[in-house]
This record gives C-alpha cells, sequence and structure tokens, in this order.
C-alpha cells in the first residue's frame, strides 16, 4: 500500500504544470511572484503610446518592436505597461496571445459618469450645490468634478471656458456639453451636461430633475453650442 502511495505521489509530482518564474518578478518579501497583465509586443516602429485612449491624446512615449505587459482594454485601445509607466496603444498595433482575457479598463471620464447615475432623480433647483436634495445644471457638473478632485467654475457661461472646446463627433465620456436654452440658439450658454457616451448626456432638467437624454432629440440637436474637454488627455 505503501509503494502503491509513493507511486502515485511521484506521478502526480511529475504531472503538475510548469510554471515559469521570472527572477525580476520577485520580491524579497514576497514567497508568490506577483503578475501584472499579459505578455504582449508592440508590433511596428515608432508607435505612439498615449495619455488616454483617443488619437487626440498626448502622446508620452513611442516604440520600435517592445515587449509590454497589457493591462486593460478599451474599445479599439490596449492599456500597457512599459518602462514602469501605463499608456494607451491602437489595438492594431498590439500582438496578444490572449486578448479575450484582457479586462475592460474605464477611463477617467467614465467613471464621473458612472459617479453621476446614482443621483439620477435629484430634483431641480435652481442655484443649488446638494446632488441628493436638489442641483441646478452647473451645480451639478461641478460637484460631480469635485469629487474626482477637478475644480470647474460654477455657472455654465463660464465652464466652457475651464476646458479645451471639442467638437461634437469627437467627445469622449466625461466631457462637458453646452446649449443655448434661452428659445433661439444664438450660442449664448445656458444649459450645461455631462457628455455619457453613444450620443447621451447626463444633467439637471429644469422640469424633470438630474436624468439621461439624447443629444439626437430635436431640441437639443437645435440648441446645442459645443463641447468642451476638462479632463486632461
Amino acid at each position: 500500500m505503501k509503494n502503491f502511495r509513493r507511486c502515485v505521489f511521484i506521478a502526480s509530482f511529475l504531472f503538475l504544470p510548469i510554471i515559469q518564474v521570472y527572477a525580476s518578478d520577485i520580491n524579497a518579501n514576497r514567497i508568490f511572484p506577483s503578475y501584472t497583465g499579459i505578455s504582449g509586443k508592440i508590433i511596428g516602429k515608432n508607435i505612439n503610446i498615449r495619455r488616454y485612449p483617443n488619437i487626440y491624446a498626448q502622446v508620452i512615449m513611442r516604440a520600435d518592436n517592445k515587449a509590454i505587459r497589457v493591462v486593460g482594454q478599451n474599445e479599439e485601445w490596449y492599456k500597457i505597461m512599459m518602462n514602469n509607466e501605463e499608456g494607451w496603444v491602437y489595438k492594431q498595433y498590439v500582438q496578444v496571445a490572449l486578448p479575450e482575457l484582457v479586462p475592460y479598463s474605464k477611463i477617467l471620464g467614465e467613471e464621473i459618469v458612472d459617479y453621476g447615475k446614482q443621483f439620477i432623480g435629484t430634483p431641480y433647483r435652481w442655484g443649488g450645490n446638494d446632488l441628493k436634495r436638489g442641483v441646478d445644471c452647473s451645480g451639478l457638473t461641478k460637484e460631480i468634478y469635485k469629487t474626482f478632485d477637478i475644480d470647474i467654475s460654477r455657472v455654465s457661461y463660464m465652464q466652457v471656458r475651464d476646458g479645451k472646446r471639442v467638437a461634437k463627433s469627437e467627445l469622449i465620456p466625461g466631457d462637458l456639453v453646452f446649449f443655448d436654452t434661452s428659445g433661439k440658439n444664438r450660442g449664448k450658454i445656458s444649459h450645461v451636461g455631462i457628455y455619457a457616451g453613444a450620443d447621451r448626456f447626463l444633467h439637471a432638467d429644469g422640469n424633470r430633475g438630474v436624468m439621461i437624454s439624447s443629444l439626437n432629440s430635436p431640441y437639443y440637436t437645435r440648441n446645442y453650442v459645443t463641447g468642451a474637454r476638462i479632463i486632461k488627455t
């Protein structure tokens, strides 16, 4: 019986999966190595690595056929680690063995929108700054951004000056969108919301309070003025 158990133990040991451990991954204070992301490689020369997953975002470095760690993905972009720095690369320039295992990574703008959505239903209150008891449109945007340590002006016509203007076709989640709701669109800003993606935006409506609306509705299409990017990309 003892010989049988010994044979079973030896056989089990021989067929255990082999795990590669790299010396560079081992910290003296850890028993097991810590892994970050999935191995990948940048394919091509002088490939831009950007600060944000957007073709207009700042280029923080460039790489030629470089080994990387892929730590996340967002639409057509991979979030990577290279030289101990995080950045974003367009997927077509990245080779990764198991793309289905790469987790989705939210960008800051998406986190801002997700946070703001919890206040849907808060009543409209002119001059209000309370996200639960009552806010007006610019009070909503200011208080939501404040939660993420981003300081913007209190009124809508000044908030547009706090960021960089962007075309409607280039909006990304977290951008501010501005409207002239005076009755005839002369470009005079009187309303603001936060772009939520898919042509929708979060705002404090004067009648229904905090809600999600469509930029493609006739009313908001007619009164749209501009977008502004507050988040540095």
